[in-house]
């Protein structure tokens, strides 16, 4: 079957396999970008090994063509894998997700992009598609960020790059990473990306934090010129800038101007717990910045992104249940809140907890989720994270990493693990 036109394979085979039966197949590189901090572009956000030397090239979208991007060696090797249902190693958070959890990104995407399925029936022999069209943008303009989440990177925080290289003793002080600025102006970007922008059905922005990002207001500057504020806007932000002090500009006069936004903040708590977690954050802030999007925006669809780690897992119910009992949070937005396990750092992993800690967890979860109409998407999250957590048992080997890596942190940022968290302190400091 593999030496017939490949086009005609595809065919014969049909979308119901490949989206729904395929164990690779993702619909992603047919037509979705995901632009890097870095300005490099990669499969997908969960993508493993694009950066690495190994791959023979590094792209960069501010200098290269987009044509010779979509088509290089790399995405061309993908798009052959997934039809063939071949593993390639640049998706394995996929695979290992799908295998601990049941259920993955892959699976989101090949659910909400079915339609474009009809480019998948261009591609040619070598794995090319001819006159790619970008449906979906994932665009990080920088890793330029106000917060040091303790689930973040240097490559996704500059506040964070900053601390790991002015100390020593910092878990990524060994970071050499560069996370380069383009230097184009406002014109110049703009008419890199016209094509793009024209075709693009859905817009994420996520950082670094985006509301930091001048590239983010040239934008919407240019899809608001241009009448086309009717495409899906989507934000993963930390919400504390609403007003943008350098630039001199409010965010929330220009969301006005679009008729479909959706905006998670990331919260992984709430009060101290949050402050602690996301470094930067200003609890009282966040709240009423929440608050204040929902009044002067009510066409906006609210939610929350949050990261289920050890330190978060027994309270993340008790912090949606707050959100919800003081009214910030509507039952609604749980539709659009999203969980996910956390991967990386592995010295965070919920894994790490003790199994009568794990019992709590799902003890807490099912309380919350007990209330809840049944049509809550989040349940879903939650099982998977739930499923995740149980897959291995990594208390006793792996505690003494998390409280090497929590310490280390808490002695440059003044901060205290066992104040913060005062019911796991006793699992933990016996390691010290």
């Amino acid at each position: 079957m593999r030496n017939v036109n490949l086009k005609d394979r595809i065919k014969f085979i049909g979308s119901d396999f490949f989206l729904n039966k395929s164990k690779t197949f993702c619909i992603l590189p047919w037509m979705h970008m995901y632009v890097n901090t870095d300005s490099s572009v990669w499969s997908c956000c969960v993508n493993k090994t694009m950066t690495k030397e190994t791959h023979g090239f590094k792209t960069n979208i501010m200098t290269q063509p987009i044509e010779e991007i979509i088509n290089n060696d790399y995405f061309k090797q993908l798009r052959l894998d997934m039809l063939n249902d071949d593993m390639n190693e640049n998706c394995i958070d996929c695979y290992s997700l799908e295998e601990s959890s049941g259920h993955s990104y892959r699976n989101d995407f090949n659910d909400q992009f079915k339609e474009s399925f009809t480019k998948v029936l261009e591609t040619n022999d070598d794995g090319s598609i001819d006159n790619f069209e970008t449906i979906y943008l994932d665009f990080r303009f920088s890793n330029l960020c106000n917060f040091k989440c303790r689930s973040c990177r240097p490559e996704w925080s500059s506040t964070w790059a900053k601390e790991a290289k002015d100390n020593e003793d910092h878990p990524y002080h060994e970071w050499d990473g560069h996370i380069p600025r383009h230097n184009l102006t406002e014109e110049q970007f703009i008419d890199r990306f016209k094509g793009t922008l024209k075709t693009v059905e859905r817009l994420y922005f996520a950082g670094g934090e985006p509301l930091a990002a001048k590239e983010q207001y040239w934008i919407l500057n240019y899809l608001i010129e241009n009448n086309n504020t009717d495409l899906i806007l989507e934000y993963n932000t930390n919400l504390s800038m609403l007003k943008n002090t350098k630039l001199k500009l409010s965010v929330v006069d220009y969301w006005k101007k679009f008729s479909n936004i959706s905006i998670r903040v990331s919260l992984d708590a709430s009060g101290k717990r949050a402050e602690y977690l996301r470094s930067g954050t200003d609890w009282e802030l966040i709240e009423e910045n929440f608050r204040y999007v929902k009044e002067q925006l009510p066409h906006v669809n609210m939610g929350i992104s949050s990261v289920f780690q050890l330190t978060n897992a027994l309270h993340l119910p008790d912090f949606y249940q707050g959100f919800l009992d003081r009214g910030v949070l509507d039952i609604k937005d749980l539709n659009n809140t999203f969980i996910i396990p956390l991967t990386g750092p592995e010295q965070l992993s919920s894994r790490i907890l003790p199994k009568e800690l794990k019992l709590k967890v799902e003890e807490n979860w099912n309380n919350f989720l007990n209330g809840l109409p049944e049509h809550i998407k989040l349940k879903n999250y939650v099982d998977n994270c739930i499923r995740y957590m149980n897959e291995e048992d990594l208390y006793d080997s792996s505690k003494k990493d998390f409280i090497d890596f929590t310490m280390s942190l808490d002695k440059i940022r003044n901060e205290n693990f066992g104040e913060v968290f005062p019911e796991l302190k006793d699992y933990y400091e016996k390691v010290l």
